[in-house]
């Protein structure tokens, strides 16, 4: 594991999709939650199922205070915070969460050097508040890079960028366009069951038991068949404890 990484991004980084419409984003963000969950959920499906509760309005988007209400409709707990800090973020990231924050696109994407002329116009005159300069879009934050501690990097989950699969910007740009949300978050309450695999492949240590318990069981016992037999049972013992999703949950 990196200590330099915090989160799991490239494990996240498989249930990236780009958004399918200009509006959808946080049902996009909330639907690769749910994929990672073992939801088989689609973007038409989630984008339907939201309209027709009235959380995302075509056209319009979803409301900061609409997102994890689709979340909540499979059964996947979920809190909201408004006012947070970066460091909210790392201890959300920390402990597995899937994490949405709401961000102003035009100051996190590379507009060009008229954008980058307005974002500077609107902080130089006061203008660069939730109020006059809301948050208009909403992505997955994935993990946060210290490997350079003068500049981190925060990693996220971009559907509305064509190259948005665990993309990195530099901390004080996603800061700048977060503060636009309010510092506004929505995460899960618990694990991301995918992050489990970026921790400890599966595999790997299902038969790494196996081989274990199936070794000692032969030197023990000089019986190749009774340590084939005690290597299986150990290796599907992991399997089993691994895929049962309370347990997961719980550590």
């Amino acid at each position: 594991m990196d200590d330099n990484m915090i989160g799991n991004p490239f494990d996240q980084a498989d249930y990236w999709q780009l958004q399918i419409e200009p509006d959808n984003c946080a049902v996009a963000a909330e639907t690769s939650i749910l994929n990672q969950f073992g939801i088989d959920l689609s973007q038409e499906d989630a984008c339907y199922i939201s309209a027709s509760h009235g959380w995302y309005q075509p056209g319009e988007g979803t409301s900061p205070d609409e997102v994890g209400n689709l979340m909540d409709l499979y059964n996947i707990p979920n809190h909201r915070v408004m006012n947070a800090t970066v460091q909210d973020l790392a201890a959300e990231l920390r402990q597995g969460h899937g994490v949405i924050v709401g961000v102003r696109s035009d100051q996190l994407w590379d507009t060009g050097s008229a954008g980058e002329f307005w974002n500077w116009l609107c902080k130089a005159s006061g203008l660069d508040t939730p109020e006059f300069s809301p948050a208009d879009h909403a992505v997955v934050v994935t993990g946060i890079n210290t490997s350079d501690p003068s500049n981190p990097m925060v990693i996220l989950n971009d559907s509305g960028d064509p190259n948005g699969q665990a993309h990195s910007y530099p901390l004080d740009r996603f800061m700048d366009a977060w503060q636009n949300s309010d510092f506004y978050y929505t995460a899960t309450d618990q694990a991301l069951p995918s992050g489990m695999q970026g921790v400890e492949s599966l595999p790997f240590w299902s038969m790494f038991a196996s081989a274990a318990v199936g070794t000692y069981t032969f030197l023990e016992t000089g019986d190749l068949n009774s340590a084939v037999a005690a290597g299986c049972a150990a290796g599907s013992l992991v399997e089993n404890f691994f895929s049962d999703d309370s347990v997961i949950a719980n550590l």
